[in-house]
């Protein structure tokens, strides 16, 4: 290998090339593509839904009549079994409302407060397949691929982004579209260390009660020439060559395990908090997520619905201990919509676990107990390694392609849509593929609509009526105070941005 005049002597992993591997990875998939077999089978099988059984879902031993309870614990009880009972009767009528909920007032006082964090890339540039549906399938050709663990160079040689995880930031392409969100937890500083603690005392116990094969710690998520780790997949998917939508099957001993998981109250808080950030910095496409679960547990009641208000089909946990992974792209999940991911675990994110995402050039240091909302088809990302003696576990909760096909197609695959299709519907059909792209970029929200109540994405028309000219501006603030913008150039974006 030549040496790099503009970065120096490469640093030679000598048991992992991850350039060759990506290319071995890609002409695998191209082989299986060729066989009619789906590229990127991952052995996840599905399930059909079975509709649910009308038995009571099981409360609390105590109860507010319990006697030996004191006066004020019997209070207390009683006002959160009556809040509990709100929330079920407030989630009932959200499945039967037609409409995505809109955001709370303070969940988008929150979001107009995210400060932005730029990047050198624009949203016309994401990669997909020619349907549009799903990602590429080829990685992402970029200079520094050989670097993917080095995390000192690349933090020289990439826009690191020095995340304290105390503030939410939307990261924002070069006409100031949001393209990924960095969310801050509910609770500042050490206050949220707790949850952190106990999740991750979670995910430890889960990978404990589950029971693996010994390849199932090797796969194209992890380093090849590492301990790897084991994922555990729960919700409902499509595609993969499959003739249905259906829930992911597990064993009896995996479903125990998951679902003691998903019921401890820490991991529900850290599954859940990056909610309503989505909903407000990324609403057309949260309200896309929301409206096609909904409709399809509406057409297939036996789906299983991970959390509460979750717009997310389908949720991987990494059970570590040491969840980090290369460079890569999650294809087959939504080409216009979000990934949720989120670390746990104990080890130090100034030297490991980063987060790069490849196509923007950037490094994000990822703290234990924060979340990133990326659109991970689309990007390629990365980890850097932890150090020897810590652990990382990550919850990736996402929504397959398929599934957004297979609602448009009137809830069936490809080959059933085809047998009954007129000559008309296939020609608008295509007519509909050539113009997704131009709608999918048009999801992805403008920071300073959210920032004036502009959530929607509203064209700007319709909101002079509702506010002031000065409101709805597309000058920026330097040009609101006289200048024009046009006598200087550009700067170029710092290498290093603390963000709180």
């Amino acid at each position: 290998m030549e040496d790099n005049p503009d970065f120096g002597p490469p640093i030679v992993c000598q048991h992992f090339d991850l350039q060759a591997g990506l290319i071995r990875e890609n002409a695998e998939r191209i082989a299986r593509e060729d066989q009619g077999l789906h590229p990127d089978e991952d052995e996840h099988e599905l399930e059909l839904p079975t509709p649910p059984s009308n038995s009571p879902t099981p409360t609390s031993i105590l109860t507010a009549s319990s006697p030996t309870l004191s006066r004020v614990q019997k209070k207390k009880l009683k006002k959160r079994e009556h809040e509990h009972k709100k929330r079920q009767a407030d989630a009932r009528l959200a499945d039967d409302d037609p409409l995505p909920p809109t955001p709370t007032p303070s969940v988008l006082a929150k979001a107009a407060a995210a400060s932005p964090l730029h990047v050198p890339f624009s949203a016309t540039d994401f990669r997909s397949s020619k349907p549009r549906w799903t990602g590429l399938q080829t990685p992402l050709e970029h200079p520094l691929l050989a670097y993917a663990r080095d995390v000192e160079f690349l933090k020289s040689h990439m826009q690191y982004a020095d995340w304290a995880g105390e503030k939410t930031h939307a990261i924002l392409d070069s006409t100031g579209h949001i393209i990924g969100s960095l969310i801050a937890p509910p609770l500042p500083g050490k206050a949220w260390t707790p949850v952190n603690d106990d999740a991750t005392a979670a995910m430890r116990l889960a990978r404990e009660e589950m029971s693996f094969p010994a390849d199932a710690c090797h796969h194209r998520r992890a380093y090849d020439d590492e301990q790897g780790f084991p994922a555990a997949i729960d919700g409902f998917g499509f595609g993969g060559g499959r003739t249905d939508v259906g829930n992911f099957k597990m064993s009896a001993r995996h479903r125990r395990a998951m679902d003691k998981l998903i019921a401890r109250p820490s991991i529900r808080r850290t599954a859940t908090y990056g909610y309503g950030p989505f909903q407000a910095l990324c609403y057309p496409i949260h309200s896309q997520y929301y409206r096609t679960t909904r409709e399809l547990r509406k057409k297939h009641p036996g789906l299983r619905r991970l959390f509460p208000r979750s717009p997310f089909a389908a949720l991987t946990a990494n059970l570590g201990p040491h969840s980090v992974s290369p460079p890569h792209a999650d294809h087959g999940n939504a080409t216009d919509g979000m990934c949720l991911i989120s670390a746990l675990g104990h080890f130090d994110p100034d030297k490991g676990g980063h987060l790069v995402l490849w196509d923007y050039n950037l490094i994000i240091r990822f703290p234990p107990g924060c979340s990133i909302l990326i659109p991970s088809t689309v990007v390629t990302h990365s980890n850097t390694p932890i150090q020897a003696g810590e652990e990382r576990f990550s919850l990736i909760q996402y929504s397959a392609g398929g599934l957004f096909r297979w609602a448009a197609n009137g809830f069936k695959s490809d080959v059933a849509w085809a047998a009954t299709a007129s000559e008309e519907d296939v020609a608008a059909r295509e007519q509909a593929r050539q113009a997704r792209w131009a709608t999918a970029l048009k999801k992805f929200s403008l920071l300073k609509d959210v920032k004036m109540g502009n959530y929607a994405g509203r064209v700007r028309a319709e909101l002079w009526a509702e506010a002031e000219a000065g409101d709805i501006s597309d000058l920026t603030d330097v040009e609101n105070e006289g200048g024009d913008g046009d006598d200087e150039e550009e700067e170029p974006l710092p290498k290093k941005i603390r963000c709180a």
